[in-house]
C-alpha cells in the first residue's frame, strides 16, 4: 500500500518563477490528470510574469496578494480561488507584511486525455 500522507518538507521548497514553491503532484498515491504545488509569495515580492498552455487553479491559503491576470488585479486572500484561462498573462503582486500561501494544480486537455486513456485499460 503506498504512503497516503506526505508530510510537508519546508526545507525543499526551491525558487522559482520568483516565488518559493514545492512540486506535490504528481505522487504515486494519487493518480490525476493534473499536477499541482505549494507556492509562498514573499512580503514585498512578485512572482515571475508568464503564460502558458495549461489551465490553472489558484487555490489560496493564507495572506492576502493582488493576482494579476492579463493586466487586471483582483485582490484574493485565505481561502479565495482563482481561475487562469489557458494563454492568460498572471502574476502576483504580494505587496503585504506577509507570506502569501497558495496552492496551484494546472492540467492540459492533452494531459487529461493522456490519464483517461491510460485508466481506461
Amino acid at each position: 500500500m503506498p504512503n497516503v500522507v506526505s508530510k510537508m518538507d519546508w526545507s525543499t521548497l526551491r525558487h522559482e518563477y520568483d516565488l518559493d514553491a514545492k512540486r506535490l503532484l504528481p505522487w504515486d498515491a494519487v493518480k490525476a490528470p493534473f499536477e499541482g504545488a505549494w507556492c509562498v509569495v514573499r512580503p514585498g515580492t512578485q512572482s515571475r510574469r508568464h503564460h502558458h498552455d495549461e489551465l490553472e487553479l489558484f487555490i489560496t491559503i493564507s495572506g492576502q496578494a493582488d493576482i494579476v491576470i492579463n493586466g487586471t488585479h483582483h485582490t484574493v486572500s485565505k481561502g479565495d480561488l482563482v481561475s487562469i484561462p489557458k494563454g492568460a498573462d498572471h502574476y502576483i503582486d504580494n505587496s503585504g507584511t506577509e507570506d502569501f500561501h497558495m496552492y496551484t494544480l494546472f492540467w492540459s486537455a492533452e494531459s487529461a486525455a493522456q490519464f483517461l486513456s491510460q485508466e481506461a485499460h
